[in-house]
């Protein structure tokens, strides 16, 4: 029998992966489950993140947060929340604004969703404020919505690797004595979603609840202006946030892009050009005045383009007192023809000539 001989670099090797294997069996059978087989209560964390919840730390109900509110909590709480080694147990816990049913006092008025960016895993934070209202990582500016999660970069890959295209998101319930729970997840990106890697929506499931967001937007704005659920370079609605006298819609491809087109309406009490509106003095000095019947449409280059290539036009119009802005990502032509056929009934381009801007 042959007496087996090992160099000491083979020793070296074999011993590293004993303690490789035995460290990692340390962790797995110490670290805690990242699931709970019962319906495990939020517990809401004071957090140093600007915009945070005013509710009190603990276990919460549904009417201890206001609409358009967020809070954090550990999923499962017994994670331990100052500890940043438990990042991917960290969870937003979001009451919709009023507008998208925030107010009922049921479970549908809350979301809940992984805090870690799906490209960079730098934590994301839930904004508030009028016109935002969005879930955005405030280091490299992915945004998501709030009504499920999608990524406003529905077609984008990360350069490393594929990701999904939604936040990975908690399932809730209320007990018998009104605590809201998180139900056992399946960790999936098909169900609840993969913590750092993301939920997968389809195109359809997207688009509905696009179609939910303009509904809802409809049904209760007295903004006269007509917004379309898709344009015609094929971008389609991805988010919208809107008050009582400004509405901000953006739009998404469903392949790899990071200009897309998005439409600002603001009300002015206005019927034209004024020296009243913010960007009279920009209009005056940069754009050019479009006029076809009683209409005119103001047009001028989103940024100057420093390789010869066409810039991306904004084209800009008043309306029943409102002044509407939409920034159309594409160049004078195709972006002309757009406003025509979105905001005008389909106007030509042979309709309309250059005119002069009144000062």
């Amino acid at each position: 029998m042959k007496t087996l001989h090992f160099s000491k670099f083979s020793i070296f090797m074999i011993t590293i992966v004993t303690f490789a294997i035995v460290v990692y069996g340390i962790i797995v059978l110490t670290s805690p489950p990242t699931t709970s087989e019962k319906n495990d209560r939020i517990y809401l964390h004071s957090s140093n993140y600007p915009g945070s919840s005013g509710s009190s730390e603990g276990y919460v109900k549904i009417s201890d947060m206001m609409p358009n509110d967020v809070g954090y909590f550990m999923y499962p709480s017994s994670y331990n929340f100052s500890d940043s080694a438990n990042a991917y147990q960290r969870f937003l816990l979001i009451r919709l604004p009023s507008w998208l049913g925030g107010d009922k006092n049921d479970i549908s008025s809350y979301r809940a969703y992984s805090i870690l960016d799906l490209d960079s895993h730098c934590m994301l934070k839930y904004w508030p404020q009028p016109g935002r209202q969005q879930i955005q990582d405030v280091c490299h500016f992915e945004e998501y919505r709030t009504i499920d999660g999608a990524s406003y970069f529905f077609g984008m890959k990360a350069m490393a690797k594929p990701i999904e295209n939604a936040l990975p998101e908690l399932d809730l319930g209320v007990d018998d004595s009104g605590y809201i729970y998180v139900k056992t997840p399946t960790w999936t990106v098909d169900k609840n979603g993969l913590i750092g890697d993301g939920r997968h929506l389809s195109k359809d499931q997207v688009l509905n609840s696009s179609k939910f967001l303009l509904g809802k937007y409809r049904s209760q704005s007295k903004i006269p202006v007509q917004i379309p659920l898709s344009l015609e370079d094929g971008s389609f609605l991805i988010d919208i946030s809107y008050d009582a006298n400004e509405a901000y819609f953006r739009y998404t491809l469903d392949k790899p892009t990071i200009s897309t087109p998005h439409i600002d309406i603001s009300y002015c009490n206005c019927t034209g050009l004024s020296k009243n509106d913010f960007s009279y003095y920009d209009i005056i000095k940069y754009a050019q005045a479009w006029q076809f019947g009683n209409h005119v449409v103001y047009s001028h280059a989103a940024y100057a383009d420093v390789k010869g290539n066409p810039p991306d036009y904004v084209f800009e119009f008043y309306q029943d007192g409102y002044h509407v802005i939409f920034n159309s990502m594409m160049p004078f032509d195709y972006g002309m023809k757009m406003t025509l056929d979105t905001f005008f009934n389909g106007t030509k381009l042979s309709d309309i000539e250059q005119g002069s801007i009144g000062k």
